[in-house]
């Protein structure tokens, strides 16, 4: 049985690899698309459009993604009705976010030197990407690896025909408009595939609801913290120096994506597994150490890829952007912390130890954000880069100082 549930974990996080592998590729393609087309300052709008965009998706779903399945995990009998009260709830929140977010976008959008257009896409495709993660975390609940595999290929597939069509016709809202299409057609699946419960009373939808908040907020307010300050180099390099500048730093960032790929997909495959087992320490302590050991491998290959290859595609697709060789290992190393912890935050927050995610998560984005605004104005790229590396590589160590400790004690 446990052999099993050990092959489960393998042939998921490959399933799953080969969903993230398309939605990252095709995340790639869109910006390669974007920075052989674009010049340098929109292609740094579309990077800052992006952060925020994440950022505004995340306040919408308090991460109850997260939340949901792990209680669908626990309890399949209920997943309609955690799944309805969840997606409808976020929706509303969506909305409610939007509207604040358009009214404050004429600031906004002068502090980062930004165009309001941009601003609106955002509002406007935030509903839609909250369908599409419900959606995503629901198969994964379920451990229906390959429906949430062909949600990620369908999405991209659409987004980057879409972008390419766009620019034939010189669309000057190209980007945007492929971006938020991709998700409405994605979600059209979703639909199709996950039924709404229509038959819950408002009472029992709200106590549901209540329920999965309680626990995704803790996780939440650590994947905020993390999110925020993941992004917050693009964000402040564009209100010190300029969008052009924000996407020459964006290009290194895309390289390094890579490496959240793997850690997602075995991130991801981690959680159902781990959930289901938290009451047995020596079995969730094999899926974790399993899982950075699936992942360590394909770090180091995408390592040594990333090292021969980087500048052949940056002089493929735009040699302007040679120069972010000279910022890219450090990166690297930010980017291979960033996944292990990635890891570490799915399994503390599956096993119920939302906390210890929060406290890590804390300590990173005070010291990105803290290093960011000191290094940042000075040294640019070098800055932001040192920032980031220094940050994640502490609180790599801080979080797994947190589960050893935590992990001798008797589980609560």
């Amino acid at each position: 049985m446990e052999k099993e549930k050990m092959k489960s974990l393998y042939r998921g996080g490959m399933t799953l690899l080969i969903g993230f592998i398309s939605i990252k590729i095709g995340g790639l393609l869109f910006r390669f698309i974007c920075m052989r087309y674009l010049p340098v300052d929109v292609y740094g709008e579309v990077a800052v459009f992006l952060v925020i965009f994440n950022w505004l998706l995340l306040f919408s779903t308090l991460n109850m993604t997260i939340g949901m399945a792990k209680f669908i995990a626990g309890d399949q009998k209920k997943r309609g009705a955690y799944f309805t009260s969840c997606l409808l709830g976020s929706l509303v929140i969506a909305l409610l976010f939007g509207s604040l977010f358009v009214l404050f976008s004429p600031w906004i959008s002068s502090a980062l030197k930004v165009q309001m257009p941009a601003m609106y896409w955002v509002a406007i495709g935030v509903p839609f990407s909250v369908i599409h993660s419900f959606g995503n975390f629901y198969f994964r609940s379920l451990f229906r690896m390959k429906s949430s595999a062909f949600l990620d290929l369908f999405m991209v597939a659409i987004r980057v025909a879409l972008l390419a069509l766009l620019l034939v016709y010189s669309f000057s809202q190209a980007p945007y408009m492929a971006f938020v299409a991709s998700f409405i057609v994605a979600d059209l699946y979703v639909i199709y595939r996950i039924r709404i419960d229509t038959r819950m009373k408002f009472s029992e939808m709200k106590s549901v609801f209540r329920n999965v908040l309680f626990y995704s907020f803790p996780i939440f307010l650590g994947e905020f913290l993390s999110s925020f300050s993941m992004g917050i180099d693009r964000i402040l390099i564009a209100g010190f120096y300029s969008t052009t500048e924000a996407g020459f730093y964006d290009v290194g960032v895309a390289l390094c994506l890579g490496y959240m790929l793997i850690a997602s997909s075995y991130a991801n495959a981690l959680l159902p597994l781990a959930s289901s087992s938290d009451r047995s320490p020596e079995k969730r302590k094999k899926q974790l150490f399993r899982a950075l050991k699936a992942s360590t491998l394909l770090f180091a290959i995408y390592t040594a890829v990333l090292l021969v290859l980087a500048k052949s595609v940056i002089e493929f697709v735009n040699p302007v952007y040679l120069g972010v060789l000279d910022f890219l290992p450090q990166l690297m190393a930010s980017y291979i912390s960033i996944g292990y912890l990635v890891i570490m935050f799915f399994y503390v927050n599956s096993t119920g130890r939302q906390r210890l995610a929060f406290y890590a998560a804390a300590l990173f984005a005070f010291l990105n954000t803290a290093l960011n605004l000191y290094l940042t104005p000075t040294m640019l790229y070098a800055g932001a880069a040192g920032a980031l590396v220094s940050s994640s590589a502490l609180s790599l160590v801080f979080i797994g100082v947190l589960v050893w400790k935590s992990e001798r004690k008797p589980y609560a």
